[in-house]
């Protein structure tokens, strides 16, 4: 269910959002001057709080309402309309439109490894959230490597196309734009959801956070398969291990694969 927010007295009387003016996130009544609270509520006419699909497709395209509301949280649950959200995805949409429409960004040749790898994620991701109606985690992935993308500044056309097929789900419009982009003639709707990599899903390496006492001080990434030992000389001659150590003996070095390790230090 899609609510939104509605105000309300201290004694509970609801106010219409027509006489409602915000000052320094505090919500007042236009008429009594009386601090408002703010509630989460079903739409109503009488509390003026009803968003009509129509404006918000006129003011952030039709893309970003069924975003929105796919990423608001799981669709058994209630939840408040929130047009900062709107803003929100709209914005998502708009960073991902420039780069990926952008003929600049898309390259020949292989595509980087970082990318490649996230990119099998976000596909095995997406694939999984959809099939478990959890669209607002699918969403968040594509969000994610939507931001690697343009930190790393370019991707290969097939990465590219990629992308789109897996952000048709979610803004059909704008997935068939940037497909056409890429020269292709027939709609994205009939294309095949793309394979899994399964050799790029396997992970190399591990960030551990190295705590001394107790207190993390540093991160380090270190390769799964290193053995303990060496893993306790990398750490401990590390440059930035030097700092918690000086003029103190290690009396533990604790290593737990893939979670953490901490040096006991006096």
């Amino acid at each position: 269910m899609i609510l939104a927010f509605a105000y309300e007295t201290a004694t509970g009387a609801k106010v219409a959002s027509d006489l409602v003016e915000e000052k320094d996130g505090k919500y007042f009544h236009t008429e009594t001057g009386e601090e408002l609270r703010q509630i989460v509520a079903k739409m109503s006419k009488s509390l003026k709080n009803v968003v009509n699909p129509d404006d918000v497709i006129a003011h952030y395209g039709a893309d970003s309402l069924r975003l929105y509301e796919m990423f608001m949280g799981p669709l058994d649950e209630r939840k408040p309309w929130a047009e900062n959200g709107v803003k929100g995805v709209f914005n998502f949409l708009a960073r991902a439109y420039r780069f990926f429409a952008d003929p600049t960004k898309i390259v020949k040749g292989e595509e980087d490894k970082e990318v490649a790898k996230l990119l099998h994620q976000t596909i095995q991701k997406v694939a999984h959230d959809i099939e478990n109606m959890k669209f607002n985690t699918g969403i968040s992935a594509l969000m994610v490597f939507n931001n690697l993308a343009i930190k790393k500044g370019k991707v290969t056309k097939q990465t590219a196309e990629t992308f789109a097929t897996i952000l048709a789900p979610y803004a059909p419009h704008m997935a068939e734009e940037l497909w056409s982009l890429y020269g292709n003639k027939e709609t994205l709707a009939y294309e095949t959801w793309p394979e899994v990599d399964q050799s790029l899903l396997t992970e190399d390496s591990h960030e551990y956070p190295v705590s001394f006492n107790g207190k993390m001080r540093f991160k380090i990434e270190l390769p799964l398969d290193m053995p303990k030992d060496e893993i306790e000389k990398t750490v401990l001659a590390d440059e930035r291990a030097a700092k918690w150590m000086e003029g103190k003996t290690v009396r533990k070095f604790i290593f737990v694969p893939k979670k953490i390790i901490n040096i006991a230090v006096g």
